[in-house]
């Protein structure tokens, strides 16, 4: 997938914005509805509040769809110190952290903050969830029990693995947290389902060889 990235230029702030990676979160709409207006042409007005503000509310994008860049000197996009993971109620798994998406072969496929991947297993665009699983009828509420807590974990990136017609790999340190914010994960390897199927949710418990799941070839610009 190549992926579509419009720029939004601003005096002291650029927006960008890719087309593919949102899920109509709105967490800009309601952050800075006179800057994110989708009722208008551009929908995007980087000027109509300062620098900060943009910026700030951008950060609260759980997808990677929006970043920005700084023009006026201001502080740049940095990366989380953890690498964390919440995993949505009827939907995907939200993460942020310095990530590292490559595919079963090893090619990076993706280099961001801030990243939604599918866990349904029907999006057109995997790994990235497209919010097909609010069409398709995925179910999982997305709490659990308490489950492998190690106490410290080390600084370095969570590299995700794509498992040909599997689960996701995930291999560095990582904490996951459910969909109301408790943590029963930590550790710094795990492989989480992406097919939909599994019966042990969020991970993978080999569900996917039953139901046929299948990968295409999938790459995405870095970033």
């Amino acid at each position: 997938m190549k992926e579509k990235i419009i720029k939004y230029k601003g005096e002291d702030i650029d927006v960008y914005f890719t087309v593919d990676r949102c899920t109509h979160v709105a967490e800009c709409i309601r952050g800075a509805p006179e800057v994110f207006d989708v009722t208008r042409k551009p929908w995007i007005i980087a000027d109509n509040a300062k620098p900060d503000k943009v910026a700030e509310v951008i950060l609260r994008c759980p997808t990677g769809a929006l970043h920005f860049e700084r023009k006026d000197g201001g502080a740049e996009e940095a990366v989380p110190g953890e690498n964390t993971v919440v995993v949505q109620r009827y939907g995907p798994l939200y993460i942020q952290g310095e990530l590292e998406i490559r595919n079963f072969d090893n090619p990076l496929i993706l280099k961001d903050t801030r990243i939604a991947l599918c866990r349904c297993g029907k999006s057109r665009i995997m790994p990235i969830c497209d919010n097909s699983h609010a069409f398709t009828g995925f179910r999982d509420k997305g709490i659990f029990g308490q489950g492998k807590i190690q106490k410290e974990l080390s600084t370095c990136p969570l590299v995700i693995i794509l498992l040909k017609n599997g689960p996701l790999h995930l291999k560095g340190p990582l904490e996951i947290h459910d969909t109301n914010g408790n943590s029963f994960f930590r550790g710094d390897n795990v492989t989480l389902c992406r097919c939909g199927q599994s019966q042990n949710m969020p991970f993978c418990d080999g569900s996917h060889i039953k139901a046929g799941f299948t990968t295409k070839k999938e790459v995405v610009l870095h970033h």
